[in-house]
């Protein structure tokens, strides 16, 4: 079972449960006003970006951690307000394979299935539960390499996003790739949308602290344009440097 039809079923079950209704991102209009909220760039990002947490990130540490230390690292139910905070229920999906090649590193970030893997991974749900991310969910990975290999992830999804506008493979529909005003968040980010023909955008945020890299994927379930929420990048990037 791949990420994003893990997220929309959750976040289906939640909607059921009475959590709410439509996730962030009701308009083009909403995505723009929030980028242009969310502040200055960061150097190595793709766009302005959302609060600072590099003060945190500068205390991360650059060898790998292990899972332990990882899960140690990430959120719980209680960190950020107005979020329902659960561990990730399955595997990632490794399986996937986009057309054309230059656009296989965002499938494989939709799939939290980067190439190289990681040397471990602990992943987490969050849901949205009020105000206007409710009924959203947010799938949050903690992914652990070396430093080099860390940085390489990262720069392989820039030179996606300059190459890639459109694939196809891994979803049965027509895939289109967008860049995104990245938050000035750990030693750098960069954040993308992918919509599937048919579907809402969904919305990615990857940012490196240390020799972690974290994945961001935000995926209403309603068919509206996603954001990932500023506050669970922050509260996560600030928790790993903490």
């Amino acid at each position: 079972m791949r990420i994003r039809v893990t997220a929309a079923a959750l976040c289906a079950a939640v909607l059921v449960a009475g959590c709410g209704g439509g996730g962030g991102g009701d308009s083009d209009a909403k995505a723009t006003d929030s980028a242009a909220a969310q502040g200055s760039s960061s150097g190595s990002g793709s766009g302005s970006g959302s609060a600072s947490v590099s003060g945190a990130a500068s205390e991360a540490p650059a060898e790998p951690l292990d899972e332990a230390q990882l899960k140690s690292a990430a959120l719980v139910g209680g960190d950020v307000d107005g979020y329902q905070i659960t561990d990730f229920p399955v595997k990632p999906d490794d399986d996937s394979t986009a057309r054309p090649a230059d656009c296989q590193p965002l499938e494989n970030m939709r799939t939290a299935s980067p190439d190289p893997g990681p040397k471990a991974f602990v992943g987490l749900l969050a849901f949205g539960g009020a105000g206007p991310t409710a009924g959203s969910a947010t799938t949050i990975g903690l992914m652990a390499y070396d430093g080099s290999d860390a940085e390489g992830i990262l720069d392989g999804l820039r030179t996606a996003l300059n190459k890639c506008t459109a694939y196809e493979g891994g979803v049965p529909a027509r895939t289109t790739a967008k860049a995104a005003a990245a938050p000035d968040a750990g030693d750098e980010a960069v954040a993308f949308g992918l919509e599937t023909q048919g579907d809402g955008a969904d919305a990615f945020v990857v940012v490196r602290s240390g020799a972690t890299v974290v994945l961001f994927y935000t995926a209403t379930g309603t068919g509206s344009a996603a954001e990932v929420p500023a506050e669970l990048v922050t509260a996560q990037i600030r928790k790993l440097g903490a």
